[in-house]
């Protein structure tokens, strides 16, 4: 029996143990359940589990391996919450085991431990933390490194948090944020250790209220990006200057725009530098109280896996989410992106369209039933990493 299983075995037996003991002392204590969750001292638990089952019809993301398999995906988890006092925080742990019929090689067994915490400290002053440890994978075919043959596996770590100062309803208040995470590769070393990385980041924003609910913004931000392997040229420093808007509930909208300029600047003089414009938006528009809209957009740079010094992306997306009744939703989606490849090595250009549709029935409070559909297209003009996937997915969840 492989590592991989018998951890999957070993972390579903500790989660149902889990779960049944928690109950037990809830019934045991006489302690008031909440739907879904039980008492654990001054916390409250919510375990709960989803299985899916589905097909790929494109596994490696290219039109030179066509290669289609059926799913499946079993995802226990559990998320304890507690308040106290005018504080809140929640730690949470999911693990995903994914299965292919028809590719052994590219199952995966990825799982996340996450923790958040909001402290308020005064009426002017709060603070919100976050941490994670993260094992997770790059399916095949969804970078340009070296293609391997199994999916490379990493470890993402790291804490950030915003300090926040100035009371509800203030002219003027500040956020300052930052965070450091690293990121490791476990596994095909010969290709991904020139990816292993250090991002450090820096960052603080003014808010300037100019109607009840309508602030403007401005915004600096700093991130160090350090590559471990001594030989590596991609070590960078990226800046981002950022004006914009956010406002709530205004004419049954609410939302966050924001644009400005952007940097990348590569420590080594063989790499090639970027400046550009940058933006990001994501608007909810409520026409109905069961019926919403969510608007997103967004232009940045991100690190390159293997070809050019960088990548930029730009996109759009649009969601629709209808309740049709108590049990019974629907969410409807639609994103278009360009990805560039840009610097030495590069001209390359992507460009990836997806559809999709999910239909949710809410059997029970504590089990539901949901199917859902997605078309993803991408051109290149590489043709080499052109395809057209199909995924069908069905999935049951429950929970206390």
């Amino acid at each position: 029996m492989n590592k991989n299983r018998i951890g999957e075995l070993v972390i579903r037996a500790l989660f149902v143990s889990v779960s049944l003991n928690f109950a037990q002392v809830a019934i045991a204590q006489g302690i008031p359940t909440p739907p879904g969750g039980v008492p654990v001292g001054p916390l409250i638990a919510y375990p709960g589990v989803d299985v899916a089952i589905g097909h790929n019809d494109i596994l490696f993301l290219t039109n030179n391996n066509t290669r289609s398999s059926s799913l499946t995906v079993i995802s226990p988890y559990i998320k304890l919450e507690g308040t106290p006092g005018p504080h809140k925080f929640d730690v949470g742990f999911r693990y995903d085991d994914g299965r292919f019929s028809n590719s052994s090689a590219d199952n995966y067994g990825d799982s996340v431990l996450n923790a958040n915490g909001n402290f308020v400290f005064t009426g002017r002053a709060a603070l919100k933390v976050r941490a994670e440890h993260r094992f997770g994978h790059d399916p095949r075919g969804s970078t340009d490194r070296v293609g391997a043959a199994t999916p490379d596996e990493y470890l993402n770590q790291g804490v950030g948090g915003v300090f926040s100062y100035g009371a509800p309803g203030a002219q003027g208040r500040i956020e300052v944020d930052g965070s450091t995470f690293s990121r490791e590769y476990q596994n095909n070393r010969t290709t991904t250790a020139q990816a292993d990385r250090d991002t450090n980041t820096l960052g603080g924003t003014f808010f300037w209220r100019v109607a009840p609910k309508t602030e403007l913004l401005f915004s600096a931000q700093q991130s160090d990006i350090d590559y471990d392997l001594s030989t590596s040229t991609q070590d960078s420093t990226e800046r981002r200057y950022i004006v914009g808007a956010k406002w709530e509930a205004t004419a049954l909208t609410t939302g966050i725009f924001r644009i400005g300029r952007q940097t990348k600047k590569f420590d080594s003089g063989g790499r090639t530098d970027f400046s550009g414009s940058a933006w990001d938006a994501a608007v909810r528009w409520s026409p109905l109280t069961y019926s919403v809209f969510d608007f997103t957009t967004s232009k940045s740079t991100g690190e390159a896996t293997g070809t050019g010094d960088l990548l930029l992306t730009s996109g759009y997306g649009v969601t629709w989410n209808h309740a049709w009744n108590s049990r019974f939703s629907s969410a409807v989606n639609g994103s278009w992106k360009k990805d560039e490849f840009l610097g030495t090595g590069g001209g390359r250009e992507d460009k990836t369209g997806a559809l999709g549709a999910k239909l949710t029935y809410q059997m029970q409070r504590w089990l539901r039933f949901s199917g859902e559909y997605v078309r993803t297209d991408r051109d290149s003009n590489n043709n080499t990493f052109e395809y057209k996937k199909n995924l069908w997915m069905f999935t049951v969840g429950a929970t206390l």
